[in-house]
């Protein structure tokens, strides 16, 4: 169970950190979904604390207010690539920069 403390630099829930060292066991769709590259960092929900961890705000997911590694996945992982996130399960709310500034982009 989620502790709900403010953790920037490990799993806040030992359960999640325990899925992602034995690779969703009984989930072939999370170890799918992380082999394809559909992984915390790069989803809509993703809050970024540091280089490695962040929480998840997905309204949905079960891993909600936890602090997930960036390499972690959910069923409920929305793709929107590794820049900036919109907290959105819409596409047209995504950010299109790739990461990118404005300035730099082509």
């Amino acid at each position: 169970m989620n502790g709900n403390s403010i953790i920037t630099d490990a799993w806040s829930n030992p359960h999640s950190a325990q899925l992602y060292q034995e690779r969703w066991p009984n989930e072939p769709d999370c170890r799918d979904r992380h082999a394809r590259g559909d992984q915390c960092g790069g989803c809509s929900f993703f809050a970024p604390l540091n280089s490695d961890w962040g929480l998840c705000a997905h309204p949905a997911s079960r891993h909600r207010l936890e602090t997930v590694f960036e390499h972690f996945t959910c069923p409920d992982h929305v793709p929107e690539g590794w820049g900036p996130h919109s907290f959105s399960a819409d596409p047209c709310d995504h950010c299109r920069c790739g990461g990118e500034a404005p300035e730099t982009q082509g």
